[in-house]
């Protein structure tokens, strides 16, 4: 077949025409009693001429292989039609070094204006052919040229010639199929779910005109936002709203970053505080169902934030506006009894329990721990506390010491080791001071326990502890240890704490509200009251929280070191590896400077950099850290970045900063 198509090409060649003229004439000098000379002169004139044909094109094929370096097969390069010069679209042959072998006029016309390219990056930054050899042609490239888009189709021919084509690309025109996509995206529905927060303690001391109107001014401002971007909106409650718009509307609203979210805030009627909005956003689903169950998630995320934010949730992944009001208490004690009760049942049902608390664990979460310990204790309930001892402070190993002498806690402290005797299928794992499985003191007993709760006060993240059987998740909460408090305050029963447990936990309020000071509320004040009436021992909390000499130098060291810029953030850089509690208190102490909003710590850690951040309520350190892949609340956060220098991990730092002043 191969020789069969050759010949019909050279039958199209003039050349071949020439020779069977010749033949013809030699067989017609023959016919006519011409000199048998002549006529065998003729023949072998033709046989010369169809060899110098054969040979003619043999070298023609071979000058087409060498210059498009695509080692094309005869059959190729006889049919025109075939070559890539007369293909309708874009196509180039890009040696190994990256420079052009050759391409179409198509390619010409589409990327040179009639110009000349040397090299493929010319043309398209980014696309390298290095890249395209090692993932052996098997990724498509997205590029834009000009108002155009293109999808980059490549194809390895060879990778080691230098002088012949190693790639060849096809360029085809994406632009309308793009079009098309972003026509069907802007198109597709997405799903809000709108909370006012603390609604009941907002018009709680309000009149009943005072909460018309108030209700009145919301629904306006909602709705009048809503419409304007050419959305539907429902309300389904006094203090819920559903909302449903085009993306292409969304993308404008996530643009001029949820203006809804101050608008609403700014709403002021007589005697009544100002409201604040939290909005969980569905975007990316398959259906609007799938949006909404997304915009739920999103909206429970807010809200275990602290509220005043808006959260979208496009497939899975979260993103954050607003959020950097303080956290608002919650005035009803009726979570706290329905969380003490709910807590009392699983306890009974179980057949022991293991309490445990985050990595490098602190006195709030110590002594959260203790606190829910007792409840044990009093419903007859063996329990054990893991504590690892890794990355402990001075002030846990206090009062670690102290709970061990105490007769009553005989045994209450378990190591890694030791804990996996104790959890089974009947077993209540209970953890406290942390919501992230990551932070965890030992995470492979999530798995192993039959029941879980959890109990936490930080603002909440991506990454949550899931399945647990009981959530008692309160961002308002100063501390793991009030929370605590307000649960061993509602156990029936006749509970009574005894001094040194009631020390335990008055320590860890003590810490995370540095001596009453930050995210204290009235309900902290009734918690520490109700300690104190158990015979709390002030002077041994103090003691506990006392420093070494040496610690003392090092954080004094670490404040003088600080540097403080125009917009009041303060950091210092420590090239050493430092306890994570020693950086946090110089955070802290960073605060007592004058002009400080925020301070941040960074120290070394390993291969990489621990973040400690602490603020006065002006700046949001948990948005930062987040920026990070940190966490926290807003004002108290940390970050760990690994495999990094405290030098770069300062510059991201910085970055971070930028990004959280200017967005």
């Amino acid at each position: 077949m191969k020789k069969k198509n050759r010949f019909k090409s050279m039958m199209r060649s003039a050349s071949f025409v020439y020779v069977i003229m010749v033949l013809a004439l030699a067989c017609l000098l023959l016919r006519f009693d011409t000199p048998v000379p002549t006529a065998v002169a003729l023949i072998l004139v033709s046989a010369l001429m169809l060899l110098h044909l054969l040979l003619e094109r043999r070298g023609r094929i071979m000058k087409i292989e060498r210059y498009l370096g695509l080692g094309l097969s005869e059959e190729a390069a006889d049919s025109e039609n075939r070559l890539p010069f007369n293909v309708p679209e874009p196509m180039a042959g890009v040696r190994v070094d990256g420079t052009l072998a050759w391409y179409n006029k198509a390619f010409s016309d589409a990327f040179t204006s009639g110009g000349f390219a040397e090299t493929l990056e010319e043309i398209f930054p980014g696309v390298s052919v290095d890249d395209i050899i090692a993932e052996k042609g098997e990724r498509v490239k997205e590029v834009s040229f000009g108002q155009l888009s293109y999808r980059l189709h490549p194809t390895v021919m060879r990778s080691a010639d230098p002088d012949k084509a190693a790639v060849v690309i096809f360029a085809e025109n994406a632009s309308d199929v793009n079009l098309l996509k972003s026509a069907a995206r802007d198109a597709r529905a997405v799903v809000m779910n709108v909370k006012v927060d603390n609604y009941d303690e907002t018009v709680a001391d309000a009149g009943e005109n005072e909460q018309l109107e108030l209700s009145a001014s919301v629904d306006r401002a909602i709705t009048g936002w809503v419409h304007e971007a050419g959305g539907l909106v429902r309300k389904l409650e006094k203090d819920r709203y559903v909302v449903v718009l085009q993306n292409s509307a969304f993308d404008k609203i996530a643009a001029d970053k949820f203006s809804i979210l101050s608008a609403v805030k700014s709403i002021t009627v007589l005697s009544a505080s100002s409201p604040t909005l939290s909005i969980g956003v569905g975007v990316g689903g398959e259906s609007p169902a799938e949006c909404d169950s997304f915009a739920r998630a999103a909206l429970d995320m807010a809200l275990g934030r602290g509220g005043d934010q808006a959260v979208v949730c496009d497939a899975g992944r979260f993103s954050y506006y607003g959020g950097s009001t303080k956290d608002v208490e919650k005035r009803t004690r009726v979570k706290a009894r329905v969380m003490a009760q709910s807590l009392k049942e699983h306890i009974l049902a179980a057949e022991n329990v293991v309490v445990m608390g985050h990595k490098n664990a602190d006195v709030d979460a110590v002594g959260a721990a203790i606190g829910l310990a007792c409840a044990a204790f009093h419903l007859e309930r063996d329990v054990k506390i893991l504590l690892s001892g890794d990355g402990e402070d001075s002030a846990v190993r206090s009062l670690v010491d102290i709970i061990t002498k105490n007769h009553y806690h005989d045994g209450l402290f378990v190591g890694r080791g030791q804990v996996k005797d104790y959890v089974n299928g009947r077993t209540l794992l209970i953890i406290c001071d942390t919501h992230r499985p990551e932070l965890v003191e030992m995470p492979e007993l999530l798995d192993m326990a039959g029941c879980k709760a959890m109990l936490d006060h930080h603002r909440r993240s991506e990454s949550f502890i899931e399945g647990c059987d009981v959530v008692y998740h309160e961002p308002g909460a100063s501390s793991a240890c009030e929370m605590v408090t307000e649960i061993l305050m509602y156990t029936d029963g006749g509970l009574s704490l005894s001094t040194i447990d009631a020390t335990a936990l008055y320590a860890g309020i003590i810490l995370d509200t540095k001596n009453f000071v930050f995210k204290t509320g009235s309900r902290t004040f009734e918690a520490a009251a109700y300690l104190r009436n158990a015979g709390v021992d002030t002077i041994k909390v103090k003691q506990l929280f006392r420093e070494s000499p040496d610690d003392y130098r090092v954080k004094s060291d670490v404040v003088a070191s600080a540097k403080i810029d125009d917009r009041g953030i303060s950091h210092a850089k420590v090239f050493t590896e430092l306890p994570a509690a020693l950086t946090a208190q110089a955070a802290d102490d960073m605060l007592d400077v004058e002009g400080v909003a925020a301070s941040f710590v960074i120290s070394r850690d390993g291969d990489g950099a621990r973040i400690s951040a602490r603020s006065l309520g002006e700046v949001n350190v948990q948005l930062i850290c987040e920026r990070l892949g940190g966490g926290g609340h807003a004002l108290a956060a940390a970050a760990q970045l690994k495999s990094i220098s405290v030098n770069d991990a300062a510059k991201k730092l910085k970055a971070a900063v930028d990004e959280y002043f200017n967005g």
